[in-house]
């Protein structure tokens, strides 16, 4: 046996890997589980080094954007991160659409309608300027939830839009802008500037 290949733990060379496993008390299997397929090293899996730590995040691109992880783009996407994880492994991605809640605000910057706070910001990432994106969309929401026009709060969300000018529901963002110019067809330009809360 050669130097890079001695079965050492702990300055302690041993025959094998299950002779290492039973002097450390655990399952000679478990032990080689971890070695082959996990890539740790022989002390690592024998408990005498702590155990490497998981790599979670691996970059993934769906519908040509790139997210670090699963997790954020279920985020990004409205999706439950289970339910994006198995579309991803069944290669599933051209039915990947994001979800929009509705229960979102529709909000008004440089006279594009957003579905919702969390939308503005990221389509403007410079208005976040390295803070805390959630707790400016809490901001941005909350604001939006106090404007005022006219006396009257502005509080429709997208199911309130929907249901007051008797139109479709509104489930994905790639639909958002059919929506948009059905609803401006309903109330006209004016309309739409009295109806979402304008951000300046």
């Amino acid at each position: 046996m050669n130097i890079e290949n001695r079965l050492m733990v702990d300055s302690v060379e041993y025959d094998s890997r299950s002779a290492a496993a039973r002097h450390y008390g655990i399952e000679p299997k478990l032990v080689n589980e971890r070695v082959t397929k996990f890539n740790w090293s022989l002390a690592q899996a024998v408990g005498a080094e702590s155990r490497p730590s998981k790599v979670h995040s691996k970059p993934v691109e769906i519908n040509g954007v790139k997210y670090s992880s699963v997790s954020e783009a279920a985020k990004a996407l409205g999706m439950a991160k289970t339910t994006l994880a198995r579309k991803l492994k069944s290669g599933n991605n051209t039915e990947v659409r994001e979800q929009l809640k509705g229960q979102s605000k529709p909000v008004f910057y440089n006279g594009k309608l957003y579905p919702s706070s969390r939308h503005l910001l990221l389509a403007n990432p410079k208005m976040v300027a390295g803070g805390d994106i959630e707790k400016m969309i809490t901001l941005l929401s909350q604001k939006g939830r106090r404007a005022k026009i006219k006396g009257e709060t502005l509080g429709l969300s997208l199911d309130d839009v929907s249901a007051q000018l008797g139109v479709d529901k509104l489930w994905y963002m790639d639909e958002f802008g059919a929506w948009v110019d059905t609803v401006r067809d309903r109330v006209g330009d004016a309309g739409m500037l009295e109806m979402f809360y304008c951000y300046k």
